[in-house]
């Protein structure tokens, strides 16, 4: 049976009476429960202890190292992890849970996500017949909620603008991942952030773009003036990072995947924004020449690139952790590169893009892991039936040339120092994230086996034993008892989904 906990965020510790009273308003997420509260009552003085939960007897992956370290200890206390070691004395009063030998793992990090872009009718829908509110209340019921149940805790959004979302998040109002939010992607008029269709009135398109950019999904723009404005709102919106388009893209009809995107001043011009910001870019892109206009100009985060040839790839490896690439797998190979398998509302020649696409990710994979860049791994997998297979992409991985340590470390420790290059901008600065060490958030999974040894162990969902997210318990199946930091959740129904 699966358990959720009532511990509070950060160091303070949110009574029960007052968890109890918003109760019946978290019902309508997925991993809440109804059923008695414990009786116990919490006295005052003991109210303003530290809440520490001692995992014991775990194997650890780290998210940097090819070795478990066996044998280990995790003292957690409220939301970071306060000590590991071998032989971790037990606080008073601290909660144990016995790992029985189980690997633990940081919590996984999609960095390529699309939270808001999840229509059932595909994108061009969702920006015409689909306002913010309601996509909202999509992309939290059917989709934020299952990815933090299958072990995601922290998404990097990439094009889109879940802000609010993060924001009930963190509140506590609504379970799900912490997200890192570029707020909408800034594309030029026909790029890839240009959604509109072909026969848009023109004054929709002279004062509002699209529909797309009223939502914050996209930024449509022409010139360095409107880039500043585009990146300026979407910092002053709480973005972390900014996302501009370097080039065409599948999932768009007008731009071909050949083309560049924004141009070269308007590129420096959100480069030099985001700098003095303390934050910094990344670039939806797939070829060489946006690559390297990107490099020259001081981007630092690489998307896709499934076309890129091999002098790219080195100017790439020589600038170390500066820059990263960012790995969409499963969906490049799996998705866009089998014609039949791509969305049914895609014309014919969106699909032919993603033939080509498919046809180039694993060369480019091979070419990166050759090189030794810097790399992080991030699903692109939005809409339900994606959302149910996006640990497949950490797998994909895997076939695609990598160690099972390796696939980890890009949806972990990598992930969690390109998440800090958000410098001042970073919506979750008081601790590392991605990591298993003093000093780092509780996000935690413990499997029943070894991934460093199977790592398609991580699709079982059976052999996901334990989801905690920021000192919280989402899942557990392996304390028993009558503790008042827990509490039993739903089980997802026949079609995968939490109901409401």
């Amino acid at each position: 049976m699966s358990f959720i906990s009532l511990l509070g965020r950060g160091r303070r510790v949110i009574t029960l009476g007052v968890l109890l009273g918003l109760f019946s308003l978290m019902l309508a997420g997925p991993v809440w429960s109804a059923g008695a509260a414990p009786a116990a009552s919490v006295d005052a003085a003991e109210e303003k202890k530290p809440v520490q939960i001692l995992f014991s007897n775990v194997n650890i992956f780290d998210g940097f190292s090819d070795k478990l370290s066996t044998g280990m200890s995790v003292l957690v206390e409220d939301n970071y992890i306060k000590e590991v070691g071998k032989d971790i004395k037990k606080p008073e009063g601290a909660y144990i849970v016995d790992g029985q030998g189980r690997t633990m793992t940081p919590g996984f990090i999609d960095m390529h996500q699309h939270v808001m872009l999840n229509p059932p009718e595909g994108t061009a829908a969702y920006q015409t017949r689909w306002d913010g509110a309601a996509g909202g209340a999509y992309a939290q019921h059917h989709l934020v909620n299952n990815m933090l149940l299958k072990g995601i805790t922290t998404v990097r959004d990439i094009a889109g603008d879940p802000l609010d979302i993060a924001k009930a998040i963190d509140m506590g109002q609504l379970p799900g991942p912490r997200i890192y939010s570029s707020g909408g992607a800034i594309s030029q008029t026909g790029g890839h952030g240009d959604w509109a269709g072909r026969n848009v009135p023109e004054d929709i398109l002279h004062n509002h773009k699209d529909m797309s950019q009223l939502t914050q999904n996209t930024w449509v723009v022409n010139g360095p003036d409107q880039v500043t404005e585009a990146v300026r709102m979407n910092l002053r919106r709480g973005a972390a990072f900014i996302k501009v388009m370097g080039g065409g893209g599948v999932a768009s009809e007008f731009d071909p995947l050949e083309i560049m995107g924004l141009a070269e001043d308007e590129v420096a011009r959100a480069v030099e924004i985001a700098a003095d910001n303390g934050t910094y870019v990344a670039v939806h892109a797939y070829h060489d020449d946006s690559y390297n206009r990107h490099l020259d100009l001081g981007t630092r985060s690489f998307e896709h690139g499934f076309l890129v040839t091999e002098p790219t790839v080195k100017r790439m490896a020589a600038k170390g952790q500066d820059v990263v690439w960012s790995f969409q797998c499963f969906m490049s190979v799996n998705t866009f590169g089998d014609y039949d398998a791509m969305p049914g509302f895609f014309t014919h020649e969106q699909k032919l893009k993603g033939v080509a696409v498919g046809k180039g990710a694993r060369n480019a994979a091979k070419l990166m892991n050759k090189h030794n860049v810097f790399t992080i791994g991030g699903s692109d997998m939005f809409g339900i039936p994606f959302v149910e297979r996006i640990k497949e992409d950490i797998t994909c991985n895997v076939d695609a040339g990598y160690t099972p340590a390796q696939a980890l470390k890009h949806w972990t420790g990598n992930a969690g120092i390109v998440l800090k290059w958000s410098g001042p901008k970073d919506p979750y600065p008081s601790y590392e994230l991605g990591t298993i060490k003093e000093g780092a958030y509780a996000d935690l999974l413990l499997w029943d086996g070894n991934p460093l040894d199977d790592i398609k162990l991580i699709l079982d969902e059976e052999k996901l034993n334990f989801i905690m997210k920021d000192g919280l318990v989402y899942k557990n199946t392996i304390v028993e008892g009558d503790h008042p930091h827990f509490r039993p959740a739903r089980a997802p129904n026949t079609r995968g989904q939490y109901p409401l």
